[in-house]
């Protein structure tokens, strides 16, 4: 086979400039010039997320065999000799504000020829085992955008025909994605690739540089005594189909995991198709070592313990109302009877300002994305949506002095979650003033649900910005509280009214209930809501009349 497309030299990654340009560059470049570029801009924001965890294997990898000079070092011995040399390597790269050049380019010098797109023994991130043995797929499948199975094409298409054949560059990028959230419609059956288990957060800093390091976690907690081997640089390319594993116990390993066996196919220039199997797994949940997903506690059953998951992706709720999950106050042990579990990555935060490295005025950018599955087809868990968010707050938030903002930020939190559910039931009343039967229930669910969800897209922006202007030091917290309450007050109130004059004619007059034996109008309805939300938004009233 002919070697083709080397992904250090190429250009293949999307990054946005300071001009808002979405350009390609080469993996060499990110690294050397990632001050210069404000994010990564792939097609979707889960294509960046599978780019910069290959990004974020390949520092893991760098910075424990070099120095930040190129020098090698022996990087297990210098930790047992002094073990805040990792987190001091990092200061010392954030303070200089760009990532040193020498390791950078010794290591991909040094390992070139493992990252061929095409190549006869050692295809990047690839199985030449697969070739005609998998499942053969078409390119519209490996396309984030489509994801369109070989038995339903898509009726409104992003795509022509020949719009799927696939560049290179292209390719390369959906490469690592379906790697990370394909389906399990293989055969035989692919286990559920790790990253798709995942409630996948990304720290964002002012620079694509920033962004990096953020999620450069370097406190020694996370090191281990065995040295990480990415994938990439495996001796014997791995050709077992659905190879069980034990959890990787380093970054390198982890963030590298290829969960398929995937071969591309090209043809004059283009990838055309390719063929998958199921690749490395493991089965338990409780891993710790991930860095960039977010934890829940589930009970056990009964006689055992409570473990940790991953947090996945709520399509139902903003990222602001995931802010008791994202903002935990304190890391716990590895007992299982703990209550909450902070994301490595803010963990790593905390430890930077803990240290001073970071100031505590930082902002802290959150970035949120998933692949949502359908997993009523349980045996192919067809992907129904591409979703993604972000969330901006204070990072004293994130440490002790922040306690008293961050209870108050979560009562808020759970007010607008009360003013919902009084707009869930106005929409319900206005019904049954409408002269809604009983049997029409469940066809109405969908109405009343799409109002509560209506509801927090209005008040989804006051929140976000009212959240990422608070600064502990400068505002009151009754004063600033009152601020947000008031202005969700007045979009409940006009959305309150907007419904009941949606409702219709009939609803005015009302309806009489036989089973409830009372009638119903959209003015009682309406002045049973605003009493309500009024008492639970009643601080801003109160102060005002002060």
């Amino acid at each position: 086979m002919k070697q083709e497309f080397n992904l250090i030299d190429e250009p293949w990654i999307c990054v946005r400039t300071a001009d808002c340009e979405i350009k390609e560059i080469s993996l060499k470049e990110v690294f050397l010039n990632a001050h210069e570029y404000i994010e990564l801009s792939g097609e979707t924001k889960t294509q960046d997320f599978a780019v910069f965890r290959l990004m974020l294997a390949i520092m893991y990898t760098i910075f424990s065999r070099y120095d930040i000079q190129g020098n090698k070092i022996d990087f297990i011995e210098l930790l047992e000799e002094d073990i805040d040399y990792p987190v001091n390597t990092w200061a010392e790269i954030w303070k200089s504000g760009k990532i040193p050049a020498k390791p950078i380019e010794y290591y991909f010098e040094e390992w070139h020829n493992r990252f061929w797109l095409f190549d006869e023994e050692y295809p990047f991130y690839q199985s030449n085992a697969v070739n005609g043995k998998g499942t053969m797929c078409s390119t519209a499948k490996m396309i984030g955008t489509l994801f369109e199975s070989a038995n339903k094409a898509r009726l409104f298409s992003a795509r022509t025909k020949e719009g799927r054949k696939l560049s290179y560059s292209e390719a390369a990028r959906w490469l690592l994605h379906i790697n990370c959230f394909d389906d399990i419609a293989a055969k035989p059956p692919p286990k559920e690739a790790w990253p798709a288990q995942l409630g996948l957060i990304v720290l964002k800093g002012q620079n694509l540089f920033e962004t990096m390091m953020l999620n450069y976690c370097a406190n020694a907690d996370i090191y281990h005594e065995s040295e990480g081997v990415p994938s990439w640089e495996q001796d014997q390319p791995i050709s077992e189909i659905n190879r069980k594993i034990p959890v990787p116990d380093n970054q390198i390993a982890l963030l590298s995991l290829m969960s398929r066996r995937i071969y591309l196919c090209r043809e004059n220039q283009a990838v055309i198709k390719y063929y998958v199997s199921g690749g490395d797994y493991f089965e338990e949940t409780e891993v710790f070592e991930e860095q960039m997903t977010l934890w829940k506690r589930e009970p056990g059953k009964k006689g055992t313990l409570a473990k940790f998951k991953p947090k996945l992706y709520d399509v139902s709720k903003k990222a602001w109302q995931e802010f008791a999950s994202i903002a935990v106050l304190a890391n716990v042990n590895k007992q299982n009877d703990d209550k909450f579990r902070k994301a490595g990555i803010l963990e790593w935060i905390c430890c930077l300002l803990a240290k001073n490295i970071l100031d505590k005025n930082y902002l802290i950018k959150v970035d949120t994305a998933a692949v949502i599955y359908n997993d009523g087809q349980s045996a192919s868990r067809p992907v129904i949506d591409n979703v993604s968010d972000n969330l901006t707050f204070h990072s004293e938030l994130m440490l002790e002095t922040g306690m008293e903002w961050r209870n108050r930020i979560l009562f808020e939190i759970e007010k607008c979650e009360k003013v919902a559910k009084s707009v869930y039931i106005l929409y319900q009343n206005l019904q049954k003033a409408n002269g809604r039967r009983d049997k029409d229930h469940k066809t109405a669910l969908s109405g009343e649900i799409d109002a509560k969800m209506q509801f927090y897209d209005r008040i989804d922006r006051p929140f976000r910005y009212w959240l990422a202007e608070l600064d502990p030091e400068v505002h009151d917290i009754e004063a600033y509280s009152i601020k947000l309450e008031k202005e969700i007050l007045k979009i409940a109130l006009d959305f309150g009214r907007e419904l009941t004059l949606q409702s219709g004619d009939n609803a005015i007059f009302g309806h009489y209930r036989k089973s409830e034996k009372e009638s119903t109008s959209s003015a009682q309805a309406l002045n049973q809501f605003e009493f309500i939300i009024r008492n639970i938004l009643l601080a801003g009233e109160k102060h005002e009349q002060k």
